[in-house]
């Protein structure tokens, strides 16, 4: 049994580090993360300053919620930002769910062109 599905994802392994997320749903299904290195500099980094910055360091989430031990919520986060856009005609078709899709399309296009 293979256990990359495609020989882009075997590529992908050999250049990035793997992270197991522990999932949000009751169903406790761990999400498994590819990072590429220069990401990996840079949670380390968000790591290293968050006391700095007002983050305790009794919470555990990367994306951090400033003086409190919950994690930001990202869907939350762009639909505000998204209203605070003057000149935006539609700000509630802005949407986590299309944004993931764009990040992991285009993620996906770079990142063949890089290997060949």
């Amino acid at each position: 049994m293979a256990i990359f599905q495609s020989n882009v994802d075997g590529m992908a392994c050999c250049r990035m580090d793997m992270v197991i997320s522990a999932g949000k749903s009751r169903k406790n299904v761990d999400a498994f993360v590819l990072l590429p290195p220069d990401s990996q500099v840079a949670i380390d980094l968000l790591i290293e300053t968050r006391s700095l910055v007002g983050v305790p360091s009794t919470n555990p989430f990367i994306f951090a919620r400033l003086n409190a031990d919950t994690s930001m919520s990202g869907h939350t986060e762009m639909q505000e930002l998204a209203h605070l856009c003057p000149k935006l005609q539609f700000p509630e078709r802005i949407s986590s769910r299309q944004l993931r899709t764009y990040v992991a399309t285009v993620s996906q296009v770079i990142f063949v062109a890089g290997a060949y």
